[in-house]
């Protein structure tokens, strides 16, 4: 049964974020959906971000501004305190994370409310789309993630192995918001656990995960960001050059995989069921041994990265297990 208006919580968090941030939260006050409150929490910017955001904040109910004040600092853990603050909040019924420098498409929400009208809430879910790439002048300099790297979701065990979703794009439900077990932002973890493949790898072990191939945003990469040093292609070219250096995407491939124990030490805490807790235990076999046996398993779970040179790549590093030694 739909549900009528329902309520929205849009969470992002801000660092000297003054140059693109009023295109931002302009993109998100334009959504043909205003069922929404956005709260924002700042990591102590130097700028005129908090000056933007309260002015904001003085003209639209519908905005709050916190400020970080813990000795808790970063991308990571600036995030995890935002959703600490929150869990203390009124229940809504949806929830999404927003960086500071990006550009919503105005019918972004309407999209999401629309795929996820007859889903109800509750069952975990999460869906996220497409996104075009723009640089620090607005220019496109893609008009497809999907087709730049294969973010298309395929299966639940793919999610501990590959990041695909990027939470500034996401949108999930009141259930998976209240059954993911936050990080807290003074655990170690909480700084290089991302908040978007978290509640991804919740999402896809306790409920739904949903792609949606339309892009619904314009996604800023550019110089200073926090993930301007990934790359958003992988021609052929750039997995050879790549390849040359196996220990430096041995060390890549490691961070992500750090993630993934995290969370699944998370999610052992809940109560499982038997095929979840099989699901765990093959993800971590697969990590501990690597070697031909990974590859078995890669090929028996239909484990996808996105496009087939990752494929390769991803595999051949799992199969030579050189990940293992960064894993600490």
């Amino acid at each position: 049964m739909a549900i009528a208006n329902p309520t929205i919580l849009i969470m992002m968090t801000t660092y000297n974020g003054e140059e693109f941030l009023i295109q931002q939260i302009e993109s998100i006050c334009q959504q043909s959906y205003s069922n929404w409150q956005l709260v924002v929490r700042d990591d102590g910017s130097s700028d005129q971000t908090l000056a933007i955001l309260n002015a904001y904040a003085e003209k639209d109910a519908r905005i709050q501004v916190v400020q970080n004040q813990t000795d808790y600092h970063g991308a990571y853990p600036n995030f995890w305190g935002l959703v600490a603050y929150c869990k203390q909040l009124k229940a809504y019924d949806y929830y999404m994370f927003a960086d500071q420098d990006d550009v919503w498409d105005k019918d972004k929400l309407e999209v999401y409310m629309n795929f996820c009208s007859d889903k109800g809430l509750n069952e975990p879910l999460l869906v996220y789309g497409d996104m075009r790439i723009i640089d620090g002048d607005g220019q496109v300099t893609s008009n497809s993630l999907e087709a730049n790297l294969g973010i298309a979701y395929t299966n639940a065990i793919s999610t501990f192995f590959a990041h695909k979703v990027h939470g500034c794009n996401s949108f999930f439900n009141r259930c998976l918001f209240e059954l993911a077990l936050p990080l807290s932002p003074e655990e170690p973890e909480a700084k290089y656990v991302s908040h978007d493949n978290y509640y991804t790898k919740f999402a896809a072990l306790l409920g739904q995960v949903y792609y949606l191939p339309r892009p619904m945003m314009s996604y800023r990469r550019y110089g200073t960001n926090v993930t301007s040093q990934h790359a958003y292609d992988f021609k052929l070219k750039r997995i050879l050059k790549r390849l040359t250096a196996l220990e430096e995407l041995a060390k890549d491939h490691a961070l992500t995989y750090r993630q993934t124990r995290a969370t699944l030490e998370r999610m052992k805490l809940l109560p499982l069921a038997d095929g979840q807790m099989k699901l765990l235990k093959t993800v971590e076999t697969i990590l501990d041994r690597g070697g031909i046996y990974a590859i078995k398993q890669i090929s028996k779970h239909h484990i996808d990265w996105g496009k087939r040179v990752k494929n390769v790549s991803r595999s051949l590093v799992l199969c030579l297990g050189m990940y293992k030694k960064y894993m600490t």
